[in-house]
């Protein structure tokens, strides 16, 4: 039987471990802050950081009628922007809003007809928009108002499955890329040097990238084989979702291992990639609609380049969006490769070379 003075050394022991290191430190005390501060948001049924659009529903609207549902109804429950009416439903379409309020002429002296549009594939919105409804007849009616007001469900309506299966693709690419791969290079840490100078550097680059790819996708296939077997509805695998799948692979494998090679190969080089890991999955829209955390979070998704990665990938495989109308985020994620490519070059040469 083990002795308490022992079981209390042993402890002890792993407990200095963590205190000496500082990246897993602040992972074990970030992971579940992050999380609390998550849930948090959902004290309102619609959280109050909930980006949405407002329009004018024709030229007859007043300043006075804008700045009144702007500011005076709408920003008691959501964040309001005021936008073209073409703006917000590229926005709309894009997730960088969550719904459109069209406010009619006379809104201010309760007259005309308030009209919600939402995205029928943005499916937590389109879940819950009945709320939204409720929450503005609320706010109109503490201000002695009751318009009518209507939904409009745009586009095909798809379920939660359909909608988070893009984020668990994600997910999967960034087990292979950001630690599988990563974390098994680091393992040939004492060989590395030699494996390096006996290929050439692209040789060895693409044989990672290859490998994590071959990896994910194996997953892939089975979640979609599992999916169909349990007759679950399946995303739409087309050229230009394939296409986003792979550039996302490589982006990832690419990032993960800059960071093995920036940090030559130590373990330090796994708690940063188990922490990018944890950012990727928390914070790129993967499981959480970035557009419901606090408003001093959204920013964070907005620097990683995975979130606009999934919301590509989302719109091709989903949405069934054309590649004009996400030219920019293929632009961040093309960039994010090339950027992430050139770095994992240098850093593998400067650790060949010594």
């Amino acid at each position: 039987m083990a002795s308490a003075g022992k079981l209390k050394a042993l402890v002890g022991r792993d407990l200095l471990t963590i205190e000496r290191n500082a990246l897993m430190l602040l992972f074990i005390i970030l992971l579940p802050v992050g999380f609390g501060i998550m849930f948090a948001s959902f004290k309102q049924v619609i959280p109050k950081s909930t980006p949405a659009s407002v329009i004018a529903a024709d030229a007859n609207v007043s300043d006075a009628d804008m700045k009144f549902a702007t500011y005076g109804i709408l920003s008691q429950f959501c964040s309001p922007t005021v936008d073209s009416r073409e703006d917000a439903f590229r926005k709309l379409s894009r997730e960088e809003s969550y719904f459109v309020v069209s406010v009619p002429a006379g809104m201010s002296k309760g007259k005309g007809n308030v009209t919600i549009y939402v995205d029928n594939s943005l499916s937590p919105l389109a879940e819950i928009s009945d709320y939204v409804v409720e929450i503005l007849k609320y706010e109109l009616g503490r201000a002695g108002l009751s318009p009518e007001i209507t939904v409009d469900k745009i586009g095909r309506r798809i379920t939660p499955i359909e909608y988070f299966a893009p984020g668990v693709l994600v997910i999967l690419l960034a087990v292979a890329g950001i630690l599988i791969v990563p974390f098994n290079t680091m393992k040939d840490s004492g060989i590395m040097s030699r494996v390096l100078s006996s290929v050439n550097i692209w040789e060895f680059i693409c044989s990672k990238l290859l490998f994590s790819l071959l990896l994910a996708l194996i997953q892939i296939a089975m979640l979609l084989a599992t999916q169909s077997y349990l007759e679950m509805p399946l995303m739409n695998i087309n050229y230009l979702s394939a296409a986003a799948i792979v550039l996302t692979s490589f982006a990832l494998t690419s990032t993960g291992m800059l960071i093995a090679f920036a940090l030559k190969l130590s373990n330090t080089g796994r708690y940063v990639c188990s922490l990018l890991f944890g950012l990727v999955t928390a914070f790129s829209g993967a499981l959480y609609p970035v557009g419901f955390l606090p408003s001093y979070l959204q920013m964070v998704p907005k620097i990683l380049p995975s979130y606009y990665a999934l919301v590509v990938l989302r719109g091709f495989a989903v949405k069934g969006l054309s590649a004009s109308i996400l030219q920019d985020y293929i632009g961040i994620v093309v960039l994010w490769i090339i950027i992430s490519l050139a770095l994992f070059c240098y850093f593998a040469r400067r650790f060949r070379d010594g």
